[in-house]
Parts: C-alpha cells; sequence; structure tokens
C-alpha cells in the first residue's frame, strides 16, 4: 500500500518550510522513527520522522526548495502491504527468476547485506550504503568533512555515534574500519571550476537572512546613531561578581547588564519598543518585552529571543543566554525561541570594531549595536586618562522613532552602563 507524508503544520503562522537535508533516498528501506528529511522555516530547523515501515519511492522536493505546509513531502510502499498480481503473459519460469548475479550488490568483504546493516548501513537503490545516524550526528560528520555513509556504527541496531565519527577524525578510520572489517573510500575532493567561479546556492539560514535583510532596507528608514559608553565601572562590576556567578554555575559576560539596560531604557522609551503595522497603518507599541539577540553560527546569522527579559535577574538572564546560545550553536533551537521579538541587540563582542549601523529586524523599529571595549585616553576633570570605552549604535526606524528619541534612548542606555550600580534598581 502506498503512504504519501505530508509537512506537517511545524509552527504558529508556518506556511512553507525549505527542504534543507535528504536522509533517504528513492529504493531505501525506512522504519518508524528514522530521521527522513530536515526543513528549516522562518523559525527553527526541525528533522521529520517516518511515521511508518516501508521503502521509499518517491521523494516530491528537492534539496533547496520551498514546500507548502500540508504538501506531500515523501512516499512510502508500507511494508506488508499486498502486491499486485502479476500481469497474465508472466510465466511461472519468469515469476521465479532470480536476479543475475552481475547486478547484485557485492557484499563488503565478505559480509552479508544484513552484515553490513548491523555495522548502521543501509542498502539503497542504486547499492550505495546509507548510514543510520541522528541528524546531529550527520552534522557533525559534515562540519568534519567526514563522509557519514563510510563510518561503521557501534550504536544500538548499528546506528553511527558521535563517538563512531570522532574516531574516524582522529584515526583516519573508526573501530570497524581499524580491524579492516569495512574499506573506507577516500575523502570526496572539491576540484574548483576552471572558470575561477564557486557559485553556492543561495538557500537555508542564507536565504532567510538575505530575504530579510532586503525587505528591512526596502521598507524601513534606517537612522542610526553612535556615541561613546565609558565601560571602567561596567567592567569592574562584572569582575567582581563573576566568581559570585560561577559559584552558581553560571558564566557571567556583559550582555545581561547590556540586557538589563535596555529593558530599562525602553520602559522609558516604548516608542522603541514597537512595531509598524503598514497594513492598517498603525504603531504597535508592545507592553512585552522579548529581546532578540542577534548571533553567528556557521550557518549564518540567527535571532534567538529572550522572553519576559524584564522578569529575569542577572543570573536568570546569564542561563538564559547560555542556553539559546547553544541551542542555535547546534542546530537545537527550539521553535518558540526563534522570531517575535520586540527590540534586538547585536554584538560581535572582540570583534565589534569602533561601530557599525546595523540593519534592522523587520517589523522592529530599533536595533542596538555593541562594539568592543577597549583601553582608550579620554580627559576627566581636565586630565588624560585612560578608560575602557566602547561605541554604542542604535538603528531606528525613522519613520516612526524621531532622531532626538533616539538619541535620548542611547544616552539612556549608556547611563545604565556607565554607572552599572543603578541597574540593580531595576532587578526582577
Amino acid at each position: 500500500m502506498s503512504f504519501q507524508l505530508e509537512l506537517p503544520d511545524i509552527g504558529e503562522g508556518i506556511v512553507e518550510a525549505e527542504i534543507q537535508k535528504w536522509f533517504v533516498a528513492p529504493g531505501d528501506a525506512v522504519v518508524e522513527d528514522q530521521p527522513l528529511v530536515e526543513v528549516m522555516t522562518d523559525k527553527a530547523t526541525v528533522t521529520i520522522p517516518s511515521p511508518r515501515r516501508g521503502k521509499v519511492v518517491k521523494l516530491f522536493w528537492k534539496e533547496g526548495d520551498l514546500a507548502k505546509v500540508h504538501a506531500p513531502l515523501i512516499e512510502l510502499e508500507l511494508e506488508g502491504a499486498a502486491k499486485p498480481a502479476p500481469a497474465p503473459a508472466t510465466s511461472p519460469l519468469e515469476k521465479v527468476a532470480q536476479p543475475s548475479p552481475s547486478v547484485r550488490p557485492e557484499p563488503v568483504e565478505g559480509r552479508s547485506p544484513a552484515g553490513a546493516t548491523a555495522l548502521g548501513l543501509q542498502e539503497s537503490a542504486s547499492g550505495a550504503r546509507k548510514a543510520l545516524a541522528a541528524p546531529a550526528v550527520r552534522a557533525m560528520a559534515r562540519e568534519l568533512g567526514i563522509d557519514i555513509n563510510a563510518v561503521g556504527g557501534t550504536g544500538p541496531g548499528g546506528r553511527v555515534t558521535k563517538d563512531d565519527v570522532q574516531r574516524m577524525r582522529e584515526g583516519g578510520r573508526n573501530g570497524h574500519a581499524a580491524r579492516g572489517t569495512v574499506p573506507q573510500p577516500p575523502a570526496p575532493v572539491s576540484i574548483p571550476p576552471s572558470t575561477g567561479e564557486e557559485r553556492i546556492p543561495l538557500r537555508g539560514v542564507r536565504r532567510k537572512i538575505a530575504e530579510n535583510m532586503a525587505r528591512s532596507k526596502r521598507t524601513a528608514a534606517h537612522f542610526t546613531f553612535v556615541e561613546q559608553c565609558d565601560a571602567t565601572e561596567l567592567v569592574k562590576l562584572k569582575a567582581r561578581l563573576a566568581d559570585a556567578a560561577k559559584a552558581e554555575g553560571v558564566k557571567l559576560t556583559f550582555l545581561p547588564f547590556i540586557v538589563k539596560a535596555t529593558v530599562a531604557a525602553l520602559k522609558r522609551f516604548p516608542q522603541l519598543n514597537a512595531a509598524l503595522d503598514e497594513e492598517k497603518s498603525e504603531i504597535v507599541r508592545k507592553k512585552h518585552y522579548d529581546i532578540g539577540i542577534a548571533s553567528a553560527t556557521e550557518a549564518g546569522l540567527t535571532v534567538p529571543v529572550i522572553r519576559g527579559a524584564d522578569r529575569l535577574s542577572l543570573l536568570g538572564l546569564a542561563r538564559e543566554i547560555d542556553r539559546l546560545a547553544e541551542g542555535t550553536k547546534t542546530g537545537k533551537a527550539r521553535p518558540e525561541d526563534m522570531g517575535n521579538s520586540t527590540f534586538t541587540i547585536t554584538s560581535l563582542g572582540a570583534l565589534g570594531g569602533v561601530f557599525a549601523t546595523p540593519v534592522l529586524n523587520h517589523p522592529e523599529v530599533g536595533i542596538l549595536g555593541i562594539h568592543r571595549i577597549r583601553p582608550t585616553p579620554v580627559v576627566r576633570d581636565g586630565q588624560i586618562v585612560v578608560r575602557d570605552v566602547m561605541h554604542v549604535s542604535l538603528t531606528s526606524d525613522h519613520r516612526v522613532v524621531d532622531g532626538h528619541e533616539a538619541a535620548k534612548f542611547t544616552y539612556e542606555v549608556i547611563r545604565y552602563l556607565e554607572d552599572p550600580n543603578l541597574l540593580f534598581l531595576q532587578m526582577a
């Protein structure tokens, strides 16, 4: 019996998803809960497993395609389904005829196909072996430049584990291969085109970034205000609290202080904690404070969101920032952690430079850029002294936020960062 798996509803307001990677091919046998495909929406990357046991008949989309919700993704021939009756012209001899040995896949060094499956390998219709492995393991292998299908599996049911991939990386081959039971093919070599060009498909996170940035620049009237911030006292306070935070199992960075200062400023200037509903010609001021943190990952820029940032302490913010950073770094961010922020903060840490002009995270009307803290000579009380200084830049939508309001908001953030003891008045 044929069965078509449709793209399910994977988030409120999601109408389509991009096909990131297929883990199966036509002809492959699949079992229940085996990963079939990885898809990406505006909010998260999701792996869809097989709900049934059977054989892959057809893939309806290619990698990079945009599939609509409820559209068919894959067709399976379910295991145990009745076979169609043979055509009348088929003779009894033809019914029992076996395939020629010349077209049968050769076993691996004397192992039967069952033996290959025991090593975490499946035979596809073309005879190519496909490893059984979780999406995180496949991602790890891709990052290390290792062919997952060349790794012998030692996990349950012969699945390839992270340890198997790590052994392959350290010794050039994993435990099975070291004993000579599974020969390892040479790693694929990328040969640049003779034209001196490399064409990379614009898809995945990079396509989402391109679409969002272009939409933001098309619709909003960007205006950036920049000012210096003397972060000397902030640096000292963070240093004093670092040990106490460490005792609580938390690594304290500057970002929780910056989030607290931003929320305090947003409460005084609610026009920055807003969005513009262009269809209804309305400015929508948000009464909650969901702060997006622009994060650089190997896949590209993502913006996980701290929900209810005004209700969290410094330690609570630090824990939540760590959790979100780990989720985006490993590609396991939850859908509810992405999208629908009210204001965004972007920081490149030591790579923050002198200053930059951040692009608005549509449909928000403000984004705060935090830049590198460095010792800088400044004048204090008529004397040249060295202080820890950084630049703070605010990009706002000039359609909603006037220049003087943007400047006042920026100075309010700076006031809390230059005298961080004031932040304790804002603690949850």
